[in-house]
């Protein structure tokens, strides 16, 4: 190709036609077109009369290889510019990143009195923000073909989106007269990012209605969105759309399935399809670990990360996020460990994903100083690693520290650390721990009028604790009768608890009473009444209590223990039956799956009722009745 430029060249030497600058420009192109841009630019330096064509040619030549600065230099010599000169410059800051200068340009083009086009207006508008966007709208309805090109329509939708204006994005969208795929996909992709799900499943019906083909990116956006509502009936008619699409092994939409029904529940299901999948991606093992984690089956999360080992698939960093999140779930803490060690082979351990993660599993394992010592060494600290810090800070008996880091988190927000819900929890927990009912209280209003988030039942909880905790429970059942919605079960749940710890027989009837209503099947509330019928002796209403509680669908709990490395579960219901274990050192010790919180139940001798004096007198030395295998 070069070669053949130099011959027309030396042609036009011969035959006297060095001076026509239509073939000087056909030969300028050639050598712009082949990467011979010195060629190109000793050739218009040579031209006695160069045209702005014969500018605009080197000007895409230099922006086409990368070399803007040259372009630039070259801009600012012209002798004159058109809407192409600008165009061409401005599309190659905008391509390196260099947003401000790309700006300055358009800016100039305006004061030229050169009028921008539709690809000027496409061009800067995919680098604006909102307040700019707008008017770059408001000149754009003059200026360019918003009902007739749908690319530049699409790229201020894509603008509106980013932004999270979904309902200024629809409108575009309704005025543009041409709308390709692409315009349906950012309008779905912008009303999903901005939380809009019922508005992108309705255009997702209006666009099979009007028999518009979807493709893959259409499907993936639409389960997700199902997928973060939980809407796995639909998300199985979409299935069956990408079956009939022919889209089935396509990675995108498999892996946009498998996040569906994992987080859904349907584990088998999200098994049975990556399974099939031909070559399944980190993305796709993540997927499968993260929901196998979500069902409870921590141990074949693990099984499923070893197999992505032996097929040589690469983790990422939201890979061990999600292993080490597993860990903190279950205690695991020296398979935690391990992963750590993993996490420091494959030199992950300054991401931010997988240091929150591990700071977060340190705290909840109770290792607090190694958790603190590690969220001080990371470069890059999210919400996440803050959270996990201050919560683990505040259980584990820290308060006074766990403060100080809310502090110190207070003071990064102009940063764009903000606390959330979480942070909240922790540090009314912490205040809760060490009696700070100013403290407490005056976090409290924070929550409502400086950060603008709405209390929660958590932090109602919070509040309940950190006054029944300094012996107010009546202040405390205040706050409960007082609330703006009706108080729920885990309010007053808590306050009973209190109830039980100081001892205030009389508040817990009239909160056990209420819980009898709400929550009839749930045997823990019966559990603490009675506990507090026992420790004042009052065993007649123990045993009252016991004959009123639910037997046959008692209350069932499942958990996930480690032993020597391998994950047990076990569950609690109506598999279990009660037996009396005494407390001390004449408790069994060596009865596994017991409950570790103290729970009073009877067997069914002694429910009936209690006569001789031996079994009253063998309950006030203090036997408790754990629940264990039968």
């Amino acid at each position: 190709m070069l070669k053949e430029a130099q011959r027309f060249h030396a042609a036009l030497l011969t035959s006297g036609f060095r001076n026509h600058a239509y073939r000087c420009n056909l030969l300028l192109r050639a050598y712009v077109r082949c990467g011979a841009l010195s060629h190109a630019r000793s050739l218009l330096s040579q031209m006695p009369r160069p045209t702005l064509v014969s500018f605009n040619a080197l000007l895409s030549g230099f922006v086409r290889s990368g070399r803007i600065d040259d372009a630039i230099d070259l801009f600012d010599a012209m002798p004159a510019t058109d809407a192409r000169s600008y165009n061409t410059t401005i599309c190659g800051l905008v391509r390196i990143h260099r947003v401000r200068e790309a700006f300055t340009r358009f800016l100039r083009m305006a004061r030229c009195h050169v009028r921008p086009d539709d690809y000027t207006c496409s061009t800067i508008v995919a680098c604006c923000d909102l307040f700019a966007g707008r008017q770059l709208h408001a000149l754009m309805v003059k200026v360019a073909s918003l009902t007739s090109d749908p690319f530049v329509g699409t790229n201020l939708l894509r603008m509106y989106g980013d932004a999270g204006e979904a309902c200024d994005a629809r409108k575009v969208f309704d005025e543009m007269g041409h709308r390709d795929l692409t315009s349906w996909n950012v309008l779905l992709d912008c009303c999903f990012k901005s939380g809009m799900g019922e508005l992108c499943i309705k255009i997702f019906v209006e666009m099979v209605r009007d028999g518009i083909r979807v493709d893959e990116f259409t499907l993936a956006i639409v389960m997700n969105e199902l997928a973060s509502c939980l809407s796995v009936s639909k998300g199985m008619q979409v299935h069956s759309l990408v079956v009939r699409a022919g889209l089935i092994m396509d990675r995108f939409c498999c892996n946009a399935l498998l996040n569906l029904y994992s987080k859904g529940g349907f584990v088998s299901s999200a098994v049975k399809l990556f399974d099939d999948m031909t070559d399944p991606d980190v993305v796709s093992w993540t997927i499968m670990i993260s929901g196998l984690e979500v069902g409870g089956h921590i141990s074949d999360a693990f099984e499923v990360f070893n197999s992505m080992q032996m097929a040589e698939v690469e983790p990422n960093s939201f890979t061990f996020g999600t292993l080490i999140s597993c860990c903190a779930n279950v205690n695991a803490f020296d398979i935690g460990k391990q992963f750590h060690a993993l996490v420091l082979k494959k030199g992950l351990e300054l991401d931010v994903v997988v240091g929150s993660a591990i700071v977060n599993m340190y705290s909840r394992c109770g290792e607090i100083t190694d958790a603190l010592r590690l969220f001080q060494s990371l470069p890059e600290r999210d919400i996440v690693s803050w959270n996990g810090v201050i919560c683990g800070l505040a259980h584990n008996g820290e308060a006074t520290t766990a403060l100080q880091l809310f502090d110190e988190m207070v003071q990064l927000c102009l940063k764009g650390i903000m606390p959330n819900h979480v942070t909240f929890v922790g540090v009314l927990t912490a205040c809760s721990r060490a009696g700070l009912i100013r403290k407490g209280c005056s976090i409290f209003n924070d929550l409502v009028d400086v950060y603008s988030c709405e209390p929660q039942a958590e932090h109602y909880a919070c509040m309940v604790d950190l006054f029944a905790r300094s012996g107010l429970l009546e202040e405390a059942e205040v706050i409960i009768q007082t609330l703006p919605t009706e108080p729920n079960t885990i309010l007053w749940g808590a306050l009973l608890g209190a109830c039980k710890s100081r001892g205030n027989l009389g508040m817990a009837k009239r909160i056990a009473e209420r819980l009898y209503v709400s929550e009839p099947m749930n045997s823990s509330n019966y559990v603490l009444l009675a506990n507090l019928y026992a420790a004042n002796k009052e065993w007649d209403d123990v045993f009252k209590v016991m004959h009123i509680m639910p037997r046959p669908n008692l209350w069932c709990a499942a958990d996930t223990v480690v032993v020597a490395n391998i994950f047990r579960s076990w569950e609690c219901g109506n598999g279990y039956r009660p037996r009396i274990v005494m407390k001390g050192n004449k408790c069994n010790k060596g009865i596994g799956n017991t409950v570790t919180d103290e729970v009073l139940m009877t067997t069914t001798a002694a429910q009936e009722k209690v006569e001789d004096r031996a079994t009253r007198k063998e309950l006030e030395d203090g036997l408790s009745l754990c629940l264990v295998r039968s």
